[in-house]
C-alpha cells in the first residue's frame, strides 16, 4: 500500500501531465527552419520530424558513446572539404551541378570509381571527385567525430530528471517524439540528455536512440530554403516594425545563447555565441546568423522548437548581453566552429561544454 506522501506525489505528476497535454498541446512540425519558427503558439514540446534527415542505425551504445557507434564503413562516404563540394549529374566538372555537400556533411557510395563516386546524401544523388571523399575507416572516423546522437521519446509522455533515478528532482516532461541530444548513456537504464541547456535524465526504455550524420542538399532544395527563410525575415521585421533593424539578429542569437548556456557562466554564454559569429565568418558554413543557427542539424534548441519559444517569450538579460559582445567581434574561444556537452571529446572546457 503507497504511503499518504506517495499517493500525493503520484496525484501531482498526473495533474501536471493533465494540465501540459490539455492546456499545452503538441505539435508536429516539418523539418525545416521555416516551420518551426511560422507557429508562434507552441505547446509543452515540439515533434521534429526525423525523415528530414540522412540517418544511420545505432545498434549498441556503452557510457562512451562514440567509441561504440556501429557504422557500415563499405557503404559510408564523407565530404572532405573546406567550404562546399558540388555534386554534379555526371562524373565531370562539365556537367550539371545538381546540389551541394557541404563540411561534415555525409551518405552512402552507390557506385565507387577511381576518379568520381556516384553518392546519395538525403535527397541528393550525384557524382563527386574522389579528391573531396573520405572513405572506409576515414570516413567512419570522421562520422563519428561530427555526428550526433539523438533520443527520440518513444511513448506518451516522460518526465525528465536531474540524476539518474526516479527520486530525483523532476524538470519537465517531453512527450512522443520530442528529439534531445544524447550527452552519455549510463550503464543502470538511463540516458542523458541536453534539456534547455542543462543536463537531464530520462529512462532508456522510453527513448529511441538515433546517430545522425548532416546531409546534403539538392539545387531544388537549396532554392526552396532561401525563399522560405526569406519569407520568416520579413515575417520578424514585420512583427518587430519597432525594433532597430538588426534587433531581430541579435534576439535570435541571445535565444540561442539562452537555449544552449543559461546555466554556463557568462565566459560559456559568451563562447556559444563567438562560435556562431566564427561560423558566419567562415566560409566553410552560411553567411548569416539566421542561416547558421537553422543549418540542418547543426544547434539541437533549432530543432526541438525551444529555441522557437524563447525568441517569442525573451532570453534573459545576461544572454543579450553575450550575443552582444560576440556580434561586435569578441572571441574567447578563437576561431573554434564547435562545441558540445563535455565529455570524451577534447578541447577548451568552459563549464559543461568543450569547445573545438
Amino acid at each position: 500500500m503507497k504511503s499518504k506522501s506517495g499517493m500525493l506525489d503520484a496525484l501531482f505528476t498526473v495533474m501536471i501531465f493533465l494540465v501540459t497535454v490539455f492546456l499545452f498541446p503538441c505539435k508536429a512540425y516539418a523539418g525545416n527552419a521555416g516551420d518551426i519558427l511560422r507557429d508562434e503558439s507552441v505547446g509543452a514540446s515540439i515533434v521534429f520530424n526525423l525523415s528530414a534527415y540522412n540517418e544511420a542505425s545505432t545498434e549498441k551504445l556503452g557510457v562512451e558513446i562514440v567509441e561504440d557507434i556501429v557504422i557500415d564503413s563499405n557503404t559510408l562516404v564523407m565530404a572532405n572539404v573546406k567550404s562546399v563540394l558540388n555534386v554534379r549529374a555526371g562524373s565531370g566538372t562539365d556537367t550539371k551541378i545538381v546540389g551541394k555537400l557541404y563540411k561534415d556533411c555525409g551518405g552512402t557510395v552507390l557506385e565507387k570509381g577511381e576518379e568520381w563516386s556516384l553518392i546519395e546524401s538525403g535527397e541528393l544523388v550525384g557524382w563527386c571527385s574522389n579528391e573531396y571523399l573520405l572513405f572506409d575507416e576515414d570516413a567512419v572516423a570522421l562520422a563519428k567525430d561530427v555526428g550526433i546522437t539523438n533520443a527520440v521519446v518513444n511513448t506518451g509522455c516522460i518526465a525528465i530528471r536531474t540524476e539518474a533515478n526516479d527520486d530525483s528532482e523532476l524538470v519537465g516532461y517531453a512527450s512522443e517524439n520530442t528529439l534531445m541530444e544524447v550527452v552519455y548513456e549510463t550503464e543502470d537504464g538511463w540516458v542523458c540528455v541536453a534539456y534547455d541547456g542543462m543536463d537531464g535524465f530520462v529512462k532508456a526504455e522510453y527513448v529511441d536512440l538515433k546517430f545522425h550524420i548532416d546531409h546534403g542538399e539538392t539545387m531544388e532544395a537549396i532554392a526552396e530554403r532561401k525563399r522560405k527563410e526569406q519569407e520568416e525575415k520579413n515575417k520578424l521585421k514585420r512583427q518587430n516594425e519597432a525594433i532597430e533593424a538588426d534587433e531581430d539578429t541579435l534576439r535570435l542569437l541571445a535565444s540561442l545563447i539562452h537555449c544552449e548556456a543559461r546555466g554556463e557562466p557568462y565566459e560559456g554564454m559568451l563562447a556559444v555565441g563567438a562560435v556562431v559569429m566564427n561560423r558566419v565568418r567562415s566560409p566553410a558554413y552560411p553567411d548569416t546568423v539566421y542561416d547558421v543557427i537553422f543549418a540542418s542539424g547543426q544547434f539541437s534548441p533549432a530543432m526541438s522548437g525551444s529555441l522557437q519559444r524563447t525568441y517569442v517569450y525573451g532570453a534573459n538579460a545576461i544572454c543579450w548581453e553575450a550575443a552582444k559582445e560576440a556580434l561586435n567581434g569578441y572571441s574567447n574561444v578563437g576561431d573554434m566552429t564547435h562545441f558540445r556537452r563535455k565529455g570524451n571529446k577534447e578541447g577548451y572546457i568552459i563549464g559543461n561544454h568543450v569547445f573545438y
